[in-house]
């Protein structure tokens, strides 16, 4: 098991979609079921995964190509319930996950997640995939705070886990959540297994790249 040093206090805020839990497939299902709903043509897997990150709105927008707000609000009005019903077909945690959260439990390290996906996603599919470790806050989108890159909700989970954000790291897949841990103060470390390319993530110049959870385990670790 991986031993995490307890010699300097530090959090963990993780990004979920891509970073935590592989959910990409369980998403491109139902944002392909509301674009034939929709008349719009159902699009390839891999066009889906260079849309997330931003939001639904986003997501369907530029699944769409509509600029219309009205069709973009009916379409994510359609998209929940679908995703509600069959979010956890398909999702699982990316492997060494789960070895990385019990070093840093062991480690006693303060971890939350912080995901533009909504908030109504984000909590269950945690509550399902993550029950077994002490995360200290699950955020996801919501109208209280902007979505990320804005640093607010990052500055007030780092509060709620008791710690500085120059004591905060903040790992995600891509260049949205490297650009919210530098607008937070934070140290941003990016992930190249989830939904961005290297050059995206490289572009966005994080405090590290890592491309696996054993070699973010590693980076955590004491010597």
């Amino acid at each position: 098991m991986t031993k995490f040093s307890s010699g300097k206090r530090f959090g963990v805020i993780f990004d979920f979609d891509g970073t935590l839990a592989h959910t990409l497939d369980d998403i491109a299902s139902a944002v392909n079921e509301v674009l034939v709903q929709f008349r719009f043509a159902p699009l390839d897997v891999c066009a889906i995964r260079a849309m997330i990150g931003n939001g639904l709105a986003v997501l369907l927008q530029r699944a769409s190509g509509s600029d219309d707000s009205a069709i973009v609000g009916a379409m994510v009005d359609q998209y929940r319930p679908i995703y509600l019903a069959n979010m956890l077909s398909a999702t699982q945690l990316y492997a060494g996950i789960a070895s990385m959260l019990d070093g840093l439990t062991d480690a006693r390290v303060p971890m939350s997640v912080l995901s533009n996906k909504p908030h109504e996603f984000t909590v269950p599919l945690c509550d399902s995939l993550l029950a077994r470790w002490p995360f200290v806050c699950l955020e996801g989108a919501d109208d209280r705070f902007a979505k990320k890159p804005d640093p607010a909700k990052a500055l007030h989970i780092c509060a709620r886990m008791g710690v500085s954000p120059s004591e905060c790291l903040f790992v995600g897949d891509s260049a949205v959540d490297v650009m919210t841990g530098r607008n937070a103060g934070m140290s941003s470390i990016a992930v190249t297994w989830g939904y961005r390319d290297r050059a995206e993530l490289t572009g966005a110049e994080p405090m590290r790249l890592v491309d696996n959870p054993d070699q973010l385990a590693a980076m955590l670790a004491h010597d």
